[in-house]
């Protein structure tokens, strides 16, 4: 029984140092949240963590690897490794089906893209 005990308690300190823990110091928390804001940058669309700019999609697509903060509106959140999205950024993304591509207005495009065009009359036709 004393060996069962002991097995929990040695259990129970290895989970202490790997468990998260109470921040009990206003200082302490402040300190770690002004880490965080020097990297953390706020898009419509998404939250980028710049911690490393060479992985930065935004960057490699612009040709500047070596900036200092990311191109937000550049940004392909989609594929770069440090963009998050959160349910803040839900509007946003919910909004694109709807929005006309660039170029095009709601009343020139067609309501599906995948809906083939009408025939063009016999005198428009192209030759093939």
């Amino acid at each position: 029984m004393i060996a069962a005990f002991a097995q929990v308690d040695a259990e129970l300190a290895e989970a202490a140092l790997s468990d998260p823990q109470v921040l009990t110091n206003d200082a302490h928390l402040e300190s770690l949240l002004r880490n965080l804001a020097q990297t953390l940058h706020v898009g419509p669309a998404n939250f980028c963590w710049f911690r490393v700019p060479a992985k930065a999609r935004c960057l490699r697509l612009a040709g500047t690897p070596h900036a200092m903060k990311p191109l937000v509106g550049m940004c392909g959140s989609a594929r770069c490794p440090q963009a998050t999205h959160h349910p803040c950024h839900r509007p946003v993304w919910a909004g694109q089906p709807d929005a006309p591509p660039m170029g095009q207005t709601a009343s020139t495009r067609r309501a599906n893209p995948f809906t083939p065009r009408p025939p063009l009359p016999s005198p428009q036709r192209r030759p093939s």
